[in-house]
């Protein structure tokens, strides 16, 4: 039961890592004003929607989350559970992940940085403070219940 729940979280984890990956080009871009070729001297102007500063929250968050997911199957192999905890795990994971993804994209976009779901002394809240605030909230509750659920497994015995 574990393989699949593992065989998930390393996905999802290498799908985080693409995206951070994909995100460090948007923050390359959005730097330099322009997307490069470099060492090309060709570059299309550009002016990437967003900030430098929230480019780098998506690249760093989203290889964080990757590394995460990639950890947490690891561990999974190695964790032995009499229900089916193992899928919990996994989807409760997953959640969170791409939680995360949502209130780093979104939180570049909102005054209140998406810490909230309204106004607060960073700015108001718009939608894309919603947006930012929701899918997170979500994702912190549910990534709790998976270490959770993962500190009351046991280690198999090999």
């Amino acid at each position: 039961m574990n393989q699949q729940s593992c065989s998930i979280l390393f996905k999802h984890g290498l799908l985080a890592v693409l995206v951070a990956l994909i995100a460090g080009f948007c923050l390359i871009f959005s730097m330099i004003g322009e997307i490069s070729f470099s060492p090309l001297p060709l570059g299309i102007p550009i002016e990437m929607p967003g900030t430098p500063a929230g480019w780098r929250v998506v690249h760093l968050g989203m290889l964080l989350n990757g590394f995460m997911a990639l950890i947490f199957g690891a561990v999974l192999r190695h964790l032995v559970f009499d229900n089916n905890a193992p899928k919990r795990i996994a989807l409760f994971t997953v959640i969170a992940v791409w939680g995360n993804f949502c209130f780093y994209l979104f939180g570049m976009f909102a005054p209140n940085h998406g810490v909230t779901m309204g106004d607060n002394r960073l700015g108001d809240g718009n939608l894309a403070g919603a947006l930012a605030f929701l899918p997170a909230l979500v994702g912190a509750v549910t990534l709790i219940f998976a270490v959770v659920t993962m500190l009351r497994g046991r280690v198999a015995s090999n």
